[in-house]
């Protein structure tokens, strides 16, 4: 089970181990063990749990792995699971349609919470590239129109090295800024189709972090076929405005 504390206190104690959980902590426990626990008015938390059997699967000796480990959101294990437990949640109502994309869920979660108790947390997240794709894509699309948007920057967030990341992205056919690049102009082409006759291309461009008009124009047409004025005039007639 993962206690993790936005708001208030709790304090975990068992025989072997004890536990005070702010705001921005993480504590991830083995339940087996007996734990009491005192909680703060007001406290509010989040919680993820899985199948104990599931975590201790990969390893031949359960009783040699840490039974509890706390943890800041603000380390890059921690950053990574809690971003790919946000895409798990965007993701639900697919989740409930595919057996399988369900088993592949739990796996990737398993592998992170069996990584942060044996102490591998690099290995967890590298272990499974799905789930630092699924992470990384979710984090892009939070900040697509952020200028600061970079493959450096998206995995610090996510909470992986860089050249995992790059990896990852690669076994998916993919790279980090053709991802980018591609989500910022499905983002523009719907911007011109909702604008038609008022889209002002070069104000899209720029909202879409390309470095000027005739760089979206290229692109655009790379993608679509066609320049973005020659989509204008296709719709329905309307002007095309620069």
């Amino acid at each position: 089970m993962a206690d993790l504390v936005t708001a208030g206190k709790i304090q975990f104690t068992s025989r072997h181990a004890s536990h005070v959980v702010t705001p921005g902590r993480i504590c991830i426990r083995d339940t087996k063990a007996s734990w009491e626990f005192y909680c703060e008015p007001a406290t509010r938390v989040r919680v993820v749990t899985l199948p104990r059997h599931l975590v201790f699967s990969g390893t031949a000796s359960p009783g040699s792995v840490n039974g509890s480990c706390l943890a800041d959101v603000s380390t890059p294990e921690v950053r990574f699971l809690l971003n790919f437990l946000e895409a798990i949640e965007k993701s639900s109502d697919d989740l409930h349609h595919s057996a399988s994309a369900q088993a592949l869920a739990a796996d990737a979660c398993t592998a992170l919470f069996s990584g942060m108790l044996f102490g591998r947390h690099a290995s967890a997240s590298q272990d499974h590239p799905d789930a630092a794709v699924t992470a990384a894509r979710n984090f892009i699309e939070k900040n697509l129109g952020s200028a600061h948007l970079s493959p450096a920057m998206i995995a610090q967030n996510v909470g992986v090295p860089l050249r995992t990341l790059q990896r990852s992205f690669s076994d998916s056919d993919d790279t980090i800024m053709a991802f980018i690049r591609r989500r910022r102009l499905q983002n523009a082409h719907a911007d011109l189709r909702r604008l038609g006759g008022t889209a002002r291309i070069s104000e899209i461009a720029a909202r879409w972090q390309f470095a000027d008009a005739s760089h979206f124009i290229r692109h655009f047409k790379a993608l679509y076929g066609s320049t973005p004025a020659s989509y204008l005039r296709n719709l329905d007639g309307r002007g095309t405005p620069e």
